[in-house]
């Protein structure tokens, strides 16, 4: 495990069309566990992005064996609940943006998707 945090504050990658970002997401997700350097300490979802740790996310199957890996998987509170989604959390645990800002903070190196 590394000192890598990821940091996902989307549920789309990069900007332009949405289709194409949602799938270059979860191409991105689906990866992770292949890239050189080991796998990232901490992934940490704010905004829309909490909505891949959702029900119903095409990110699950990814998301759940990098957990089971030792991944821990933060998504912020208040994105959960602005989206009303606090029920549908189905991979990670809540977290708030003391806990994230402290991860950043202490990170070797933070790598925003």
């Amino acid at each position: 495990m590394s000192n890598t945090v990821f940091f996902v504050a989307s549920d789309r990658m990069g900007r332009g069309d949405d289709e194409l970002g949602a799938a270059l997401m979860l191409a991105a997700l689906g990866k992770v566990a292949k890239i050189d350097g080991g796998l990232p300490s901490h992934i940490l979802f704010m905004n829309s992005g909490v909505k891949l740790c959702c029900k119903g996310s095409k990110a699950l199957k990814d998301l759940g064996a990098l957990g089971k890996a030792g991944v821990e998987i933060l998504n912020c509170g208040t994105c959960l609940d602005w989206f009303d989604l606090k029920e549908d959390l189905a991979v990670g645990r809540e977290s708030n943006m003391v806990e994230i800002l402290g991860l950043l903070s202490v990170a070797g190196r933070v790598v925003r998707l």
